[in-house]
């Protein structure tokens, strides 16, 4: 029980901090849900052709992939050693090569990532690449869940 005056405030404070970490119902240091979505052309004179949706809810050891007929998007969710915060690598490959078009990371210590971007486009905002040659395009954008 708190003791009445000053100390009242305080208290209301560091109970309502405790519910609100009670209540998120995550353990200290999971991973927080993130959603990556894509939408693919073949050319930029065409519309959209096709759209995927990521979920990535557990750290893993390899990316998961989507395959486009010439584009092939990578998201890694991972936070084993030697890297002590989760991070999500998300990088675009040519088919069948290892070679990276575009990386990007994003390091999580401690925190939830904040969904900033208009348009539903989460905490990673809209990317664009393209295929040197046949003009292909990628967008993706994550969200936090």
């Amino acid at each position: 029980m708190c003791p009445l005056g000053f100390r009242f405030k305080l208290c209301a404070v560091l109970r309502l901090a405790l519910f609100g970490l009670s209540a998120c119902g995550r353990p200290s240091g999971a991973p927080h849900p993130l959603t990556c979505h894509t939408a693919y052309r073949s050319n930029v004179t065409v519309a959209i052709q096709r759209e995927d949706t990521v979920n990535l809810s557990e750290l893993a050891a390899t990316p998961v992939t989507l395959n486009y007929a010439d584009l092939t998007f990578h998201a890694q969710y991972f936070g084993e050693p030697p890297f002590a915060i989760p991070a999500l690598d998300l990088f675009v490959t040519l088919p069948n090569q290892e070679g990276r078009l575009m990386s990007v990371l994003y390091q999580f210590p401690r925190a939830t990532p904040a969904n900033q971007f208009i348009d539903g486009h989460g905490f990673t905002g809209l990317h664009y690449v393209y295929h040197p040659i046949s003009g292909a395009e990628l967008q993706f954008w994550c969200v936090a869940d």
